[in-house]
C-alpha cells in the first residue's frame, strides 16, 4: 500500500478505440477506506476506465499503480491475486446454477491457491463451506442459496456477484452500476452491502452510479467524467455545487430537493 493512504492511482489514462479517445488523459486516485463513486452521462467513459483499473483492458497511455505496485501491464488475474475485486453492468455470473453454486465456484478457485497443498482436503472444504456461509451471510441471500439464479431477481444475482467478487478477499472492488435497473428496496439493499463493505469488511470502494441521491449521500468523494475527459472531482457537496457538472450531467433542478 501506498504510505500516502492512496490505495489506487491511476495517472494520464488514455484508451482508444479506433479514432475515439473513450479515455482521454485521466488520472484518478482512490484512498484507502473510502466509497468513491464515479459519475458521468453515458458514454463517458467509465467502464472504460474501469476495464483499464481493473485489466481487462490495456491503456495507450498511462500507468495503473495499485499497492503501490506498477499493474499497467498486469493481466485482471494479476490484479485479483493482488486484492482487486470486481463486477459488471451486467452481472457475470452463472444463471444455470444455484445462488450456493456460483459463490462456491469463487471460493473454491481461491481456495485452492489459498491452500495449494499444505493443507489436509477435509479442513480444506471444511473452510470452502465455511467461507461460502459467511459471504451469502453478508449480502444477505442465504435463504435463497438453493435457487437457480435464473428465476431470482436482479438485486438477488448482483448481490450474488457481489459474493462471489469477494471470494478471493480483495482490499478493493470495483462496482459497476450496482444499482442499475433494480426496485428501491433492492436498490436499498445494495447501499447497505456497500456501506458494510467498508464499516464491516474495513475494504475501499470505487462505484459507478447514476442515481445522484444515492451517490451524493453514498460517497466520501466523486469524480466526474465527460466524453472521456476528467471534468471534476471532490466531496458530494463539491459536486453538487459544481456549475459544469450541472450543465454537463445533472441538469437543472436535479439536485434541487437532494
Amino acid at each position: 500500500m501506498a504510505s500516502d493512504g492512496v490505495l489506487l492511482d491511476a495517472r494520464g489514462i488514455t484508451k482508444v478505440f479506433g479514432g475515439v479517445r473513450a479515455v482521454d488523459d485521466v488520472s484518478l486516485r482512490v484512498q484507502t477506506g473510502t466509497l468513491h463513486a464515479l459519475i458521468g452521462p453515458n458514454g463517458a467513459g467509465k467502464t472504460t476506465l474501469f476495464n483499464t483499473l481493473s485489466g481487462y483492458a490495456r491503456p495507450e497511455r498511462g500507468t495503473v499503480v495499485f499497492r503501490g505496485t506498477d499493474v499497467t501491464r498486469a493481466p485482471n488475474w494479476q490484479r485479483v491475486r493482488m486484492g482487486m475485486g470486481r463486477t459488471f453492468q451486467t452481472p457475470s455470473v452463472f444463471p444455470e446454477l444455484t445462488v450456493d453454486e456460483n459463490v462456491r465456484l469463487g471460493v473454491r478457485a481461491y481456495a485452492r491457491e489459498a491452500f495449494r497443498l499444505r493443507t489436509p482436503r477435509g479442513e480444506a472444504a471444511a473452510a470452502v463451506d465455511r467461507r461460502v456461509d459467511e459471504l451469502l451471510g453478508f449480502v444477505g441471500i442465504t435463504g435463497s442459496r438453493e435457487r437457480s439464479l435464473a428465476v431470482l431477481s436482479a438485486g438477488t444475482q448482483r448481490l450474488c456477484e457481489i459474493a462471489m467478487s469477494l471470494s478471493t478477499d480483495p482490499a478493493l472492488v470495483l462496482l459497476d452500476e450496482p444499482m442499475a435497473g433494480l426496485a428501491e428496496s433492492e436498490t436499498d439493499r445494495i447501499i447497505t452491502v456497500i456501506r458494510d463493505l467498508r464499516e464491516r469488511l474495513g475494504l475501499t470502494v470505487l462505484f459507478v452510479e447514476h442515481n445522484m441521491r444515492v451517490v451524493l449521500s453514498l460517497a466520501d468523494r466523486i469524480t466526474v467524467l465527460d466524453r472521456g475527459k476528467l471534468l471534476a472531482e471532490g466531496t458530494p457537496d463539491d459536486i453538487a455545487a459544481n456549475p459544469a457538472v450541472r450543465d454537463a450531467y445533472l441538469g437543472e433542478g436535479v439536485l434541487d430537493h437532494v
